[in-house]
């Protein structure tokens, strides 16, 4: 991750230049916290209206990219351990596209992911299902730059848009975690409880399992100066959808048969790396909020949630289903919509203890 410049013009937000890294500029932890504190994790949205299919405005769902190869370079590494690469669309933008289907189900979890938190309200980066068109390509450019060169397709693919902003940290990569959510203050600016719990709801609902601490931002965004309200909000919803193994997969997610680990309580089932948040206990307000921004999602939204992701095509790479009378089947879009509008029927016919 490149470390942006925190552009803030008030006092509080002094920044001093990390001597680990020199090319980025860092703030104190009362100035962290004070960010932290003051911000927001959900804006409000015509949920009716979110186009689920496409996305936020940026790029239609299957669209051809044609783009031009960048060779690797040391100083701008993409990091992880997903198939992607840099290339360089027309208008001279630098995408950020993961491929390989097969052996990379981010590329239909991290579009399905990022979409439902945005066609909810709560922030995350845009992110889209395309066919890339990659000039000067070589075969597999994750793996190698080696061999011949071509023009090469790969579909599905993603690219990825940040949101703008610059990022609140002490430290290279720190992003927040799922714990720090309690030291929100709406007295201060920062999201409600109601809003909190129900970004921790969802969170268990698409099991958000990788949730260490560089998958969070904290950001000031664009066009404001003074950092009035920072944004937190999840970066990397790669590993939704799934089980335990934080990977995409009808049969993994579908096996926990509940959100719930303690019903009566509210205490949901939930186990993410970051084992400090595994488990939260929801509060009726946050419990509500989510169920009833869910419950304005029509069924063909959430087909459009699937269909847009490509989770068609996932269901080459899945274990097929047993039916009824013995034979197997590819998991379909409809399988998906049906589960979800299953687990969303537990969530808005759930009583959380006030």
């Amino acid at each position: 991750m490149i470390l942006r410049k925190c552009d803030v013009l008030s006092a509080l937000f002094v920044i001093s230049i990390s001597a680990s890294a020199a090319s980025a500029r860092l703030v104190s932890e009362m100035q962290r916290l004070d960010g932290l504190k003051r911000a927001k994790v959900w804006q409000a949205v015509e949920v009716e209206k979110m186009d689920l299919l496409n996305g936020p405005e940026g790029y239609k769902a299957g669209e051809e990219i044609p783009c031009k190869y960048e060779e690797k370079d040391p100083l701008k590494p993409l990091g992880g351990h997903s198939r992607k690469f840099p290339c360089w669309d027309k208008s001279n933008n630098r995408l950020k596209v993961k491929y390989g289907a097969d052996k990379n189900h981010e590329v239909f979890g991290e579009v399905a992911g990022s979409r439902f938190f945005w066609a909810l309200g709560f922030y995350s980066d845009p992110i889209w299902s395309v066919k890339i068109k990659c000039e000067n390509c070589p075969e597999d450019p994750f793996v190698s730059q080696d061999g011949p060169r071509a023009t090469r397709v790969f579909e599905p693919a993603t690219v990825q848009k940040r949101l703008k902003g610059e990022d609140l940290q002490e430290s290279a990569d720190q992003g927040w975690t799922f714990d720090e959510l309690d030291k929100l203050d709406p007295a201060k600016g920062g999201s409600s409880k109601a809003e909190v719990d129900a970004l921790r709801l969802l969170a268990v609902f698409v099991n958000h399992g990788d949730n260490t601490t560089n998958q969070q931002r904290l950001i000031c965004p664009d066009g404001d100066a003074k950092c009035k309200s920072p944004i937190a909000y999840a970066t990397d919803l790669g590993g939704v959808f799934g089980g335990t193994n934080n990977e995409t997969s009808f049969h993994h997610w579908t096996k926990k048969t509940s959100l719930w680990k303690d019903k009566s309580k509210c205490i949901a089932d939930f186990k993410p790396t970051w084992q400090a948040s595994a488990n939260p206990k929801i509060s009726e307000g946050g419990r509500k909020f989510l169920a009833d921004l869910m419950g304005r999602l029509s069924e063909q939204q959430i087909r459009d949630l699937f269909k847009g992701a490509r989770f068609d095509t996932l269901g080459q790479y899945e274990n097929p289903i047993r039916t009824a009378d013995g034979r197997s089947r590819r998991v379909t879009v409809d399988d998906w919509t049906k589960a979800l509008l299953k687990r969303r029927e537990e969530l808005i016919s759930t009583r959380c203890p006030e």
